[in-house]
């Protein structure tokens, strides 16, 4: 039953509009955005980096709100990282890699433990040992974490 929702909804006219939408949004910003600043960038990074950045923008506000409704700043990157992991599958195995298998999630649910990890240890020197602002701290951490989950997207997950 739920193959027959996912084939009828994947032949949808909305999704196939939507699906549409994105794509010349994407090619629109790559080729013609910033004086077409974006051309000398392969179109698949450029998505990659569309899609982390929206994605690090759902992360960091999820991570945000656990800070401000009172967990601690590692309880908090945990519960970031649960909700997210689902929604930045989809989003970057999709759009990014064009790549629709679902087996693929447990290799991608390694790479955010690997990550979550790394984040962790990094986090816990600058909030609690530095002293750091615990929302200053993450934010220090973004970049480096992407950088890395790229990788590992590229190499191990979505390889072909």
């Amino acid at each position: 039953m739920s193959a027959n929702i996912k084939q009828n909804i994947l032949n949808s006219t909305a999704y196939k509009k939507f699906r549409a939408v994105l794509s010349f949004t994407f090619h629109y910003l790559h080729k013609r955005f910033l004086w077409g600043i974006f051309k000398k960038i392969n179109e698949k990074f450029f998505k990659f980096l569309f899609v982390g950045f929206l994605n690090t923008i759902v992360s960091y506000l999820l991570y945000a709100f656990f800070v401000t409704i009172g967990l601690i700043p590692n309880l908090a990157l945990f519960f970031q990282y649960i909700l997210g992991v689902l929604w930045n599958f989809k989003t970057t195995g999709i759009i990014v890699f064009k790549n629709h298998d679902n087996k693929l999630i447990f290799k991608f649910i390694g790479t955010y433990i690997i990550t979550f990890f790394i984040n962790s240890l990094f986090l816990n020197i600058l909030a609690v040992q530095l002293k750091l602002n615990e929302y200053l701290s993450q934010a220090i951490l973004v970049l480096p974490v992407a950088v890395l989950s790229f990788l590992l997207f590229k190499f191990w997950v979505f390889k072909k």
